[in-house]
């Protein structure tokens, strides 16, 4: 039996292999970048500004949402068989473009991580293109016999499964953006301690930060960071000498001086104002912020500000906001991995993180007339809603292919039936 006798013997079930590994990995790449859009945002302007085109963040904004919601529902439509020529067609073209921009992307490494699976799975550059080649090589098997293997829903019914996909996307996507990722990939889970254990010899792994200028890159530490005319590349966590003595935590600083131990407290409420960049601020943001200060200062509890700027930049903050709380800096990488946002929110209490949110998730209401329970009301599991939107999705799906299956098997009946007389 030669090859192409094989293929033609067994083309259902080699479809149908094919339609569930690339869907598949549409799919779980589309929902990893959704979950966490302020990931994919950033992911986006550290290659615009590799290549030394930055843009709006709108742009990149709509760009992130729109690359990741085209993933999950091309996936979504293969993986089931649904519009079976459009969806390997669309996937072909998007792969004509990704598959040498990952091949530049293995050759001229100008960013370590291509971001493709989000933080869920983070791959080589040169383990992202293989896996290209091989999704190109079934897409162009896919582009010859998909069509002549059936789907899971009619072409009656298949516009229902893809509008149940956008629905359910769209709603993680609302999630990852507005309130935190739904998933934590990240280091600084809700339940994560960040009291800095000054006794242990633990020292953890080792954080390097990697900076540019004229075309040369070097590593630096966290506690000896180059001047203003280096430009931040990325944060590695690797097997340097470089070792800080706060392992893959983030960093406080007060002028040069890093003061993560005495700020971070280890007893009582606290809340950590966080903003990694200056240039994407509401300034009409300053009032909830104001009243959530005092708030949890006539708990007995403190706020302190930490921001992704220089000593000038706190001078800024503090003039616009009129902040009467303590304002530091941090590496504005460290500052997004623990949480996502242009301002953003972490209630502490013993130095353990409860919630996590944006500040624009928070109803101001809440803080007009508030009680003992205020934060705590804030608090929510992420995961929880997750897992009751995914079965939600799924039980959708299935009821939606029980129908269709329902509606098939009568018109088939009644096919017969004419046919006999």
């Amino acid at each position: 039996m030669d090859i192409r006798t094989f293929f033609d013997r067994h083309r259902t079930a080699i479809v149908w292999i094919f339609r569930l590994i690339v869907g598949g990995t549409f799919i779980i790449s589309g929902l990893a970048k959704m979950i966490d859009v302020w990931g994919s945002i950033y992911k986006i302007e550290q290659y615009l500004n590799v290549w030394g085109v930055p843009q709006p963040r709108s742009i990149v904004f709509f760009v992130a949402l729109m690359l990741s919601g085209v993933e999950f529902i091309l996936g979504c439509m293969l993986a089931t068989g649904s519009y079976k020529r459009v969806s390997v067609w669309a996937m072909t073209a998007l792969m004509a473009f990704m598959l040498p921009l990952t091949l530049y992307i293995a050759i001229d490494d100008p960013v370590p991580d291509c971001g493709c699976f989000g933080d869920f799975l983070v791959i080589s550059n040169t383990a992202t293109f293989l896996k290209n080649v091989l999704l190109v090589a079934m897409l162009v098997y896919l582009l010859f016999n998909n069509n002549k293997v059936s789907g899971l829903f009619s072409t009656y019914t298949q516009w229902l499964e893809g509008f149940l996909c956008v629905i359910y996307v769209a709603v993680i996507g609302f999630f990852g953006y507005s309130v935190q990722p739904l998933v934590d990939f990240r280091p600084y889970k809700v339940g994560t301690s960040l009291v800095v254990d000054e006794e242990s010899d633990d020292t953890g792994l080792d954080i390097i930060f990697v900076y540019e200028k004229d075309g040369n890159r070097q590593s630096f530490s966290a506690d000896n960071l180059p001047d203003s005319t280096w430009t931040f590349v990325d944060r590695e966590i690797g097997s340097s000498n470089l070792v800080h003595e706060h392992g893959d935590g983030i960093v406080i600083y007060d002028g040069d001086d890093d003061v993560t131990s005495e700020v971070i407290l280890g007893d009582g409420e606290q809340i950590l104002l966080l903003i990694p960049e200056m240039n994407n601020i509401d300034i009409s943001s300053t009032y909830l912020i104001n009243e959530i200060e005092r708030y949890i200062v006539s708990r007995g509890g403190e706020m302190i500000g930490v921001l992704g700027t220089n000593d000038d930049g706190l001078e800024q903050w503090r003039d616009l906001s009129m902040a009467t709380y303590p304002l530091y800096t941090a590496d504005d990488t460290s500052i997004k991995e623990l949480a996502r946002g242009n301002v953003a929110m972490v209630y502490l209490k013993d130095g353990i993180i409860q919630w996590k949110r944006t500040l624009v998730s928070i109803d101001s209401d809440l803080f007009a007339s508030p009680d003992d329970n205020t934060l705590d009301n804030l608090r929510y599991s992420g995961t929880t809603y997750f897992w009751l939107f995914t079965l939600i999705f799924i039980g959708l799906e299935l009821i939606l292919w029980g129908i269709d299956r329902s509606g098939h098997a009568v018109k088939l009946h009644f096919a017969r039936r004419n046919r006999k007389k």
